[in-house]
């Protein structure tokens, strides 16, 4: 078939043609497809449409259930991990049993001089009452790098030197009680602190944290055309200092707890289950 192409470009012609073709199929068989469910519905029976309606309201009182499981266990806000009550103030016992109530987790290490950390704050606020399946917690943990505890109480310590938070800012991933992946600066939100709440959620669902909307999908860091959030602000370089923050140069996070050598964290197949006793 001549495509018009002309002869030297008659091989690439005829590829497209054929990539068309069968889109332009797939999109036929997947609409013939629904039509059938539509033909079905339309033929059942008064007792076959009971049961589906009835099938239909059990799963809409499972996912409700679930709903309200989720927000009774705190998830739907991002909030500052509570350590106090049961706890006695102890931020790792706090942590451990968040993690044993949710199954998956995603907690925010972040320090009040690190000015890089407000990124995240914004982007997990934004996250976390439309991903109702995930719990988003942060934890202050200034002063772990020296003789103090951290600014999240006793036990925050102990946490950066289990979980190996050496860079801030870092966001660890929980999941089945076990800490999956570590998100340290910004190299996998495409190299700057700009990032879309779309665009972590993208790199969040990568790796099990969260189940993607059809929006955040299609945000890949650093594909460009990102919407930004909201809250608008200064965002100085990293250690402080004000002015404009998009340079990559700029943008190279800051080492601590131990410097920049064995960072720890999650080996192949992820840690083996947190000791807590």
């Amino acid at each position: 078939m001549d495509l018009g192409f002309g002869s030297s470009n008659q091989q690439i012609g005829s590829t497209v043609s054929s990539s068309i073709l069968a889109a332009t199929s797939a999109q036929e068989e997947a609409l013939a497809s629904q039509i059938s469910k539509y033909d079905a519905l339309l033929d059942a029976t008064d007792s076959e449409l009971e049961l589906l309606r009835e099938k239909r309201l059990t799963q809409m009182k499972l996912h409700h259930q679930q709903q309200l499981a989720w927000k009774n266990a705190g998830h739907g806000v991002y909030t500052e991990l509570d350590a106090a009550g049961q706890h006695g103030g102890d931020v790792a016992k706090a942590f451990f049993n968040t993690t044993k109530l949710s199954q998956r987790v995603v907690i925010h290490f972040y320090r009040n001089t690190t000015r890089s950390c407000d990124s995240f704050h914004r982007a997990l606020t934004d996250l976390a009452p439309k991903h109702l399946e995930t719990k988003f917690i942060k934890i202050n943990v200034e002063g772990c790098d020296d003789s103090r505890e951290g600014g999240s109480g006793v036990g925050a310590k102990y946490l950066v030197e289990k979980l190996g938070i050496v860079i801030m800012p870092t966001v660890l991933i929980v999941v089945d009680r076990k800490a999956t992946h570590h998100i340290r600066g910004f190299d996998e939100l495409g190299g700057t602190d700009e990032f879309s709440a779309n665009e972590l959620a993208y790199v969040l669902g990568m790796h099990g944290a969260l189940t993607c909307r059809e929006e955040e999908e299609m945000a890949v860091p650093g594909s460009g055309g990102r919407e930004r959030g909201g809250g608008g602000g200064e965002s100085g370089s990293i250690g402080g200092g004000g002015g404009s923050n998009s340079s990559r140069g700029a943008l190279r996070s800051m080492y601590c707890y131990g410097g920049g050598g064995n960072r720890g964290g999650p080996r192949s197949g992820g840690y083996d289950d947190f000791d807590d006793e």
